[in-house]
């Protein structure tokens, strides 16, 4: 055997030497940006928690590996329980991602096909001749929203047949398969297919499909019991922070009645990029945008040129908002325990930046000044936006509330003289005196745009 000649050995030693130092470099750029993106997102995220507009946890995991963990704020505000990764966390509609997988396992089953009619297997239900369940799973059925229906009743214990009974005899608001509108109802009626299908109660068929396969242990469905390990679910509207509104999360039901954790839905996350739950054929077709960037129970777009599979979640008290960058094998988990209009919006958004390295907006800190009662009196009243609809706006002692309608109210701060902000939105409101120092007109300032509204009273 021929020895190599020094000059090959040396050129060997400089090849290898070579590599290791490229992967090294490679290693170290992406520790380096592990590091950038994890200080980004504390000072961000702990900016939110001191203004009030952030509660809950942020996990980012890629690759199956967590990256990026923490917990901001309180679980429990009462006994001092802190969020963390580990905490319980209702994900209201990501539910539905859930059911939109149960759904194609049975289609992979011949238990059912997304093409059939509802009649087939619900025969009594209204329009059931002219529903397919492609139209339930991607919001282009034309059932209302049973959500719009439910405020005087959703206290008390339901069945799916209680849910569906709000909206069943309505008129359809378009006819199938030609418009998009979000609608809950949709997820009701597939519940009940899937019962009649399988035979079984649906939170039967999600624990034996998903949550016992992949050992989901903090993840499941739950209508009125307490659940270990849960947050408590707040209003926070920056002013005082007190428990959310009561609902009986049998309301929900496979629209949105789960909770889970960071860490079982990086599960979710996983078992889906494999074929563990769905082949790919199955995966394909629930990932088609249908309209409006819908598919079947998810999201689907792309975000700094990357595709995005994702779905947001709110209910009573808590915010949710699940992301994948398959590209990246990435999840980004967002849950929140506090019902702020931010979470889904510009945080989800801002995170998601941060963690991809984009251009991000920091939240801007806000100064409340000390205004009396009688100051804050003065810019009580009806502001007109358009004939039939006005900002209503209302003083409580030394506080200032803004109503708009079909909206709950929210509580607006003093800045300065005439200008106020909001804390559960960017957003927010001046106000312009006329020629007689009067308060006449009033500005709603959100998203780089100002809707004026005269005052009529």
């Amino acid at each position: 055997m021929k020895k190599k000649s020094t000059s090959n050995l040396t050129n060997w030693y400089r090849g290898t030497a070579l590599l290791v130092l490229l992967a090294l470099s490679f290693v170290s750029a992406k520790v380096n940006a592990q590091q950038t993106f994890a200080a980004n997102l504390d000072q961000y995220l702990n900016t939110h928690l001191k203004q009030g507009t952030f509660s809950g946890t942020v996990v980012v995991t890629e690759k199956g590996q967590p990256v990026y963990g923490k917990g901001f704020g309180m679980a429990d505000y009462e006994k001092g329980i802190a969020n963390s990764p580990e905490v319980k966390y209702r994900i209201g509609s990501v539910t539905k991602s859930f059911t939109a997988v149960m759904v194609m396992q049975l289609q992979e089953q011949g238990k059912l096909n997304v093409q059939d009619k509802v009649s087939k297997y619900l025969p009594d239900f209204p329009n059931g001749e002219k529903i397919t369940l492609h139209q339930l799973l991607s919001n282009t059925a034309g059932i209302p929203d049973f959500v719009n229906h439910w405020q005087d009743v959703n206290t008390k214990p339901a069945t799916t047949n209680d849910i569906l009974a709000l909206v069943k005899d309505m008129p359809l608001e378009f006819e199938p398969g030609t418009k998009w509108r979000y609608s809950s109802s949709g997820f009701i009626v597939l519940a009940q297919i899937i019962e009649k299908v399988t035979k079984k109660p649906y939170e039967k068929v999600l624990y034996q499909q998903i949550l016992k396969p992949l050992k989901m242990r903090s993840t499941g469905l739950e209508f009125s019991k307490p659940i270990a390990g849960m947050a408590l679910g707040y209003n926070h509207d920056g002013a005082e922070r007190e428990l959310a509104k009561y609902i009986d999360m049998s309301w929900c039901h496979a629209a949105g009645a789960m909770y889970s954790t960071s860490a079982d839905l990086a599960k979710f996350d996983a078992a889906l990029r494999g074929d563990k739950l769905l082949n790919q054929a199955s995966k394909k077709q629930m990932y088609t945008p249908v309209k409006n960037n819908y598919g079947y129970g998810w999201v689907i777009d792309s975000v700094s040129k990357q595709l995005r599979i994702s779905h947001s979640g709110a209910i009573n008290g808590f915010k949710a908002n699940f992301i994948r960058i398959p590209e990246r094998e990435m999840t980004i988990t967002i849950l929140s325990n506090y019902e702020s209009q931010q979470v889904n919006g510009p945080i989800s958004r801002d995170i998601t930046a941060i963690v991809l390295g984009d251009k991000y907006q920091m939240p801007v800190a806000r100064t409340m000044i000390k205004m009396s009662a009688a100051q804050l009196a003065k810019y009580a009243g009806e502001y007109q936006v358009a004939p039939k609809m006005s900002f209503i706006v209302k003083a409580s002692g030394d506080q200032l509330f803004v109503e708009v309608p079909g909206q709950d109210r929210f509580q607006i701060f003093p800045e300065a003289e005439d200008k106020f902000f909001v804390k559960v939105a960017p957003a927010l409101v001046t106000f312009e005196k006329d020629e007689n120092g009067q308060i006449a007109k009033m500005y709603m300032h959100h998203g780089g745009k100002a809707m004026p509204a005269m005052r009529v009273n």
